[in-house]
């Protein structure tokens, strides 16, 4: 199957450099004082061809800024753009990012395909804003389910007749179909097995590097970021608190939220002697702590962190992290051979 951009863009001349780019996004839900501010201030760079895994625990912002990315959500405030192009402020941003080349995979294959429409006409629609003839959308769509292992012998069944694992299959094929740049990965692997999750990692890898991918990859799993990512941005209570090369996160750890984080995946060995324990549940979004969003669940906190809020910068682990006593807590180390998070 040929790849190509879905629509060239000028400014998007192929360099290195970020090929999407968001600055302090704001994403809300409700309005006025009963505002909810799902993603605060979010400020992140993706690099062309990257992998990079956005992390945190459910309710933390991951969800909300994956679909302010493919024009599903409005924004608030901030801005983003797209191989040099302003992204979701259209009058339609969802037409703009798909014309662009953005494309999602969700959580529940349910989410992208009709329950009464054959496999293959779901993954036409992908391409309906190219306005070609049915034969050649058909002709397309079964070209990009054979891409992802779903044969001809499939493509006249309905999403109902597939296993779990061949529907998240055809949302990904839906999602090739359309020649994208990017694809956003919102849990695309968290509700299946781990033998067909590692499949379709597997799978996700061999197509990015077939067709230059860029992948936004959303998880709460950290040991899936291991196998998949390049880069890595953690979030907690819509806040990025830390952010860098997945070498510079997961090894480096310089937040207490990425340390607890690594904390909870197992072992090899199932030592838990070091690991670090959060207090407490999640806050709501609806109403914050001050300072320091991580603070009431820390379990370095000191007076300061309850009142002054810390700037996501560069600290001792030579990358970029929002907290005030980087290297004063536990220094940048590398991960032992036990240490090494394992499917879960």
């Amino acid at each position: 199957m040929s790849h190509r951009p879905a629509t060239p863009n000028p400014t998007d001349d192929g360099e290195p450099g970020a090929l999407l780019d968001l600055r302090d996004v704001v994403v809300e839900y409700g309005a006025g004082a009963h505002a909810v501010r799902a993603v605060d201030g979010v400020s992140l760079q993706v690099p062309r061809g990257a992998t990079m895994a956005i992390i945190g625990e459910s309710g933390c912002g991951k969800s909300s800024l994956a679909k302010a990315v493919c024009g599903l959500v409005p924004t608030a405030s901030g801005h983003m753009t797209f191989a040099g192009q302003a992204i979701g402020t259209s009058k339609d941003p969802a037409e703009l990012a798909g014309r662009l080349g953005i494309q999602i995979v969700l959580q529940d294959p349910a989410g992208g395909l009709d329950p009464r429409w054959p496999i293959w006409r779901s993954v036409a629609e992908s391409r309906r804003r190219l306005r070609e003839p049915r034969e050649e959308s058909r002709r397309r769509a079964e070209a990009a389910l054979a891409e992802v292992a779903i044969g001809p012998h499939l493509v006249e069944r309905r999403p109902a007749e597939l296993s779990g694992g061949q529907r998240q299959r055809v949302t990904i094929a839906r999602a090739i179909a359309a020649e994208p740049r990017l694809i956003v990965l919102d849990e695309a692997v968290s509700a299946l097995d781990v033998s067909v999750r590692n499949e379709i990692l597997m799978l996700l890898q061999k197509l990015k590097d077939r067709y230059g991918l860029t992948y936004v990859f959303i998880t709460h799993d950290v040991s899936v970021v291991t196998q998949c990512a390049t880069d890595a941005t953690v979030l907690y209570l819509g806040r990025a608190v830390e952010t860098g090369t997945v070498a510079e996160v997961l090894q480096g750890r310089s937040h207490p939220y990425t340390e607890a984080l690594l904390s909870a995946v197992p072992t090899l060995t199932g030592d838990l002697r070091a690991r670090l324990r959060m207090a407490g549940e999640l806050p709501s979004l609806a109403d914050p702590p001050s300072g320091c969003r991580f603070h009431t669940r820390c379990p370095f906190v000191r007076p300061r962190c309850s009142g002054d809020e810390p700037e996501l910068v560069v600290r001792a682990g030579g990358h970029r992290a929002a907290c005030h006593f980087v290297g004063e807590l536990h220094p940048p180390r590398e991960v032992a051979p036990d240490e090494v998070p394992t499917p879960t």
